[in-house]
This record gives C-alpha cells, structure tokens and sequence, in this order.
C-alpha cells in the first residue's frame, strides 16, 4: 500500500471534488465601479428613483462600490444629498474631474490638472470622498510627456488611478434604450436586458482570459459600468448573473489592492481598460485587441439586427 501523507490526502480529495462538481477551484472576483452620476438625466425614473435602485442593488450583493464623479452634474443641494447617500451605504466616492472630456489632443497636460482640481474643489468635504482618479472614457494621454507628467502630478497630489480591467458598453445600450423609450414608453425592456448580461458577460470572459494570458492568474476584477437607466433598471440582475456563474461579487475598495493596479502600461495613446493597455505593451496580443476596446462601432450592427 501506497504511503501517502495527511496534506496529500486532503490535496487529492479536493481536486476530485472540483472535478466531481465542475466548479473552479478559485471563483474569478469582480467589484463594481460607476462612472459619472449623472442625475439630470431622467429617462423612465427620476434621479431620485434611479439612485434609490441602484444603491438597492449594491446592498443586496453586499458590493461596496467606487462612484466616480463628475463635477458638473452636482448642481444643487439635491443633487449633493442624492451624493451623500452614497456614503451612508458604504461607497467610495473618486474624481472624475469637472466637464468629462477625453484627455486628448485637445487638453493640455496644464488643462487636465485644471479639470481634477476643480472636481476635487466640489467634492474634498463630501462624505466618503477619496483620491482615487480615474480618466474620462479612459483616456490617458496622447502622447508620452503629458502620459508620464500627468502620472507624476497625480502621485504628487496623493491620487491613486482608479483603473478598469472590465470595460464594455452599458453606455451605447443605455443610449439605444432611452432612444426607443422616446418613440414608444411602453417598450417592452426584456430585450435590452438580456442583450445588456449577454454582452457584459461575453466582455468580462474576455477581460478575465486576457488577464490570465498576460498574468498568469485572474486579477481582482473593476468592472466599468456607469450610472444611468440601464443599470437603474439591470444592475441587480447583472450581479446576480456574475453570482450564478461562480463569480464572487467583491468591494471595489478591496479590488484596487490587486498589485496589478500599480503596473503603468507604456502603450499610446494610453488608455483603455488596464488589461488591455498592458496586452498592447507587450505585442504579443495584437489580433485579439481592437481599438477604441469599448465602442458603439462593435454594438451598432448587432443591435439593429435585433431591431433594438
């Protein structure tokens, strides 16, 4: 007879296990990050019922999120209290400067810094607020001196990058939503909800494979998911989705220790979720990654073959 030793025996149990049930040994992890809280936007529910939905939704996963914000939209005292709100549930509030334009050819390194301090201005005595910056449609730097100067004024500042390793485009389906909603108010939303899981789901597949290509392993995931109809409507069934599917619905703040958030990919212009920046750095990748990563150019065509 074999001798086998305790900690073989246990080892050999729990790979038959997992082989018996199918489930993965480690659940990939992912936590949910909200860009913009726009809440002039008022499609079907009111900003007030829009909030109330989606901090719902986050409570009931028990998912701590990060709400980058966008100086411009907080407007009025209502507007702030909606924003405080999300303290007292337990979120994190991060600087997603003031108008939201693309760091680009069109913004000056001296023109960005402008941007983040003015939204930091508005939001430095709001609760739950932390300097935690993440770049409007993740666009950072179009060339190397305002990528590299950027970088070093924002470590300067004490700001950490709040950067996406799941991107997708809730955004063009919310648009493509709230575009049939003004043609016909009775419209039927079941479709837009299973094109919306269907489509994050295939996007978090491929995020999380490309990160086992380049790391080696499932980092801890951000997903990028933004504030409007679409997730005040869908955000619960999204997470429940990701839950059914062995993944393990984590806190944001939890995600961003994953040292791969300190990496700072060379690629330009320099963007786009983080996996796919570092995919790009290392060329090895090149006909698996289509730029811009997210765009209505690769919904478009699906979504009016759906009649969506």
């Amino acid at each position: 007879m074999p001798f086998y030793r305790k900690g073989d025996l246990v080892k050999n149990f729990l790979f038959l296990l997992i082989v018996m049930t199918g489930l993965p040994a480690l659940a990939a992890e992912v936590s949910v990050t909200m860009d913009d809280f726009n809440v002039h936007e008022e499609t079907l529910l009111s900003a007030k019922e829009r909030n109330e939905r989606i901090l719902k939704a986050l409570d009931k996963h028990k998912a701590p999120a990060v709400l980058f914000v966008v100086g411009k939209y907080i407007q009025t005292p209502s507007d702030r209290e909606l924003l405080n709100q999300w303290h007292t549930h337990g979120h994190t509030l991060g600087n997603h400067t003031f108008n939201h334009r693309p760091y680009n050819a069109k913004v000056t390194l001296n023109g960005e810094k402008i941007e983040i301090l003015q939204c930091e201005k508005l939001l430095k005595d709001v609760p739950g607020f932390k300097k935690i910056f993440r770049f409007p449609m993740l666009a950072e730097g179009d060339t190397v001196e305002k990528r590299d100067g950027l970088r070093m004024w924002l470590d300067q500042q004490g700001y950490e990058l709040g950067s996406v390793t799941i991107d997708a485009s809730d955004w063009y389906i919310d648009q493509r939503l709230r575009q049939k909603l003004a043609q016909n108010p009775k419209l039927d939303l079941t479709p837009y909800r299973d094109y919306y899981l269907a489509h994050m789901w295939d996007r978090a597949q491929y995020y999380n494979d490309l990160s086992k290509k380049l790391l080696g392993r499932e980092v801890k995931h951000t997903l990028l998911v933004h504030f409007n109809l679409l997730n005040a409507l869908f955000l619960d069934d999204l997470l429940t989705m990701f839950e059914k599917n062995g993944w393990k619905v984590i806190s944001a703040q939890d995600a961003f220790k994953d040292p791969v958030f300190k990496k700072r990919p060379k690629s330009l212009p320099s963007g786009q979720s983080l996996l796919w920046a570092l995919a790009k750095e290392s060329g090895k990748y090149e006909k698996e990654l289509r730029y811009p990563g997210e765009n209505d150019t690769y919904e478009k065509p699906k979504m009016d073959a759906l009649g969506l």
